[in-house]
């Protein structure tokens, strides 16, 4: 899965939303079959999977809950239309990812996909996900990311009922929890949910803010009017880049002489420091 800073659903039922979607500057099109599409139309937004429009931008497919009866059929046709993962909402048990794990690796095999190929991108929206948030990102080797869903009106909230705010005090422990689970089960990409106000972009800009703050390193969008927005907030100013390859340099020039402590600006850097600038620019 490549590396993303934002990524706009559009419902499966609307072809031409689809499109416009992918004709953003959004780095990933989730093409959702889930909450956005109405019961009677779920086999016509299935079937819209098999037209994706081309373009640069990923394409996801938010599959119906586990419980739902309806996630298998996504699964099948989210795979034959070769799309890059899979997000399974309300994800809170091991079991259940693994079920979808198995599914699609019996999918790539039937369809001549690589093993491994589709991601798969638990999203944590309920108490018990965030209870179990490790357990549900660590268990499964093609999870690649996993996405919160702190949306104001969204399913976790509701759940733990707290109270919303963009500043994000009453979902601080809640998203802390889930990029642990993440950083600690080895998994790249924790993705901030929705900012349902989609005519509120300095609202979006302060929350935004807050989760890359926090260690997030993308945000969900449902308008395309957000996108420009969030990928400016999740992408590294020329300052910042400057100043991390800068520390790098000093320290490794310091390290070629057998030093591994170096001041850079009037700060120690270490090992520690260097490996932080390192991962900030996508190192290893």
């Amino acid at each position: 899965m490549k590396a993303v800073r934002s990524m706009l659903f559009a419902p499966g039922d609307r072809p031409d939303l689809i499109a416009k979607a992918a004709r953003s500057p959004a780095d990933g099109v989730i093409v959702d079959l889930e909450d956005a599409v109405a019961a009677g139309v779920k086999e016509e937004a299935r079937a819209n999977l098999g037209s994706l429009p081309d373009g640069e931008a990923s394409f996801f497919v938010r599959v119906n809950g586990f419980d739902t009866g309806l996630m298998w059929d996504d699964l099948v046709v989210a795979a034959r239309a070769g799309v890059d993962g899979v997000i399974v909402p309300k994800a809170e048990q091991l079991r259940i990812m693994l079920k979808a794990c198995g599914a699609l690796s019996a999918l790539e095999a039937a369809t001549g996909r690589p093993d491994g190929s589709v991601a798969l991108i638990p999203m944590i929206e309920t108490a018990v996900g965030v209870r179990n948030a490790f357990e549900v990102v660590g268990g499964c080797r093609r999870v690649e990311a996993v996405m919160i869903g702190s949306g104001e009106q969204g399913d976790l909230v509701a759940d733990l009922r707290v109270r919303w705010e963009p500043e994000g005090t009453g979902l601080h422990y809640s998203r802390s929890r889930v990029l642990l689970a993440a950083r600690s089960a080895g998994v790249a990409q924790p993705i901030d949910g929705v900012f349902m106000d989609y005519r509120n972009l300095e609202g979006l800009r302060t929350e935004s803010r807050l989760a890359r703050r926090m260690g997030y390193v993308a945000k969900l969008a449902i308008h395309p009017a957000q996108v420009d927005v969030i990928n400016e907030v999740f992408t590294p100013t020329e300052e910042e880049v400057a100043r991390h390859r800068a520390i790098l340099e000093v320290f490794e020039e310091a390290e070629s002489r057998g030093t591994a402590a170096v001041g850079v600006e009037g700060r120690m850097v270490d090992y520690a420091v260097a490996r932080t600038a390192r991962s900030f620019l996508g190192e290893s």
